[in-house]
């Protein structure tokens, strides 16, 4: 079966604005951590790894933060080209999620002390006060989602009408968003 047959068989809608926001925000509960991707130094090679979510997602509004490492590759490369993705998995719900935009680092210790939390004292010992310890605000522009809203029972509705029909069965709702 080929990419465009597949694309043809799920619900596809596009949000903007209010709409894209909400959605983002109905479903970011469902994730704690993102990989969070960047362009390496040059821009030849993409660079991805997990870093969790800090604060509260249910308040999305276009912003996302992450606290992390000041010396990490990572911010070498957001500096050099501040365009990232972030991509969301959630198996279990049947929820992805997959966010492009800008990202800095904030110099802001206050909002620091606002998103930390005891489990970061694993890498920063020196907890709100390390001075490792860097603030990443992600500003999201656009993406994408894929939501299984009804798991087991919209599959197995999927699978079904697809042995009864022959025709493929939609399993998910998707979309793009412009934020």
């Amino acid at each position: 079966m080929d990419i465009n047959s597949t694309d043809r068989n799920e619900t596809d809608e596009h949000l903007a604005g209010d709409a894209a926001i909400a959605k983002v925000r109905a479903l970011l509960p469902s994730f704690s951590a993102a990989m969070f991707v960047t362009k390496g130094v040059g821009g030849a090679d993409l660079h991805m790894r997990p870093l969790a979510l800090a604060g509260d997602p249910s308040v999305f509004g276009g912003t996302l933060w992450f606290l992390t490492d000041g010396r990490s590759r990572k911010i070498r490369e957001m500096e050099q080209d501040p365009r990232v993705s972030l991509l969301f998995q959630n198996d279990r719900d049947g929820c992805y999620l997959q966010l492009d935009g800008t990202a800095a680092v904030v110099s802001d210790r206050a909002k620091i002390r606002e998103l930390y939390t005891p489990i970061q004292r694993a890498w920063f010992p020196g907890g709100v006060d390390d001075p490792y310890l860097t603030l990443v605000r992600f500003d999201a522009t656009n993406g994408s989602f894929w939501d299984d809203a009804g798991g087991v029972l919209r599959v197995l509705a999927a699978f079904t009408k697809s042995v009864v029909t022959g025709t493929p069965g939609k399993s998910a709702r998707t979309g793009t968003m412009d934020i």
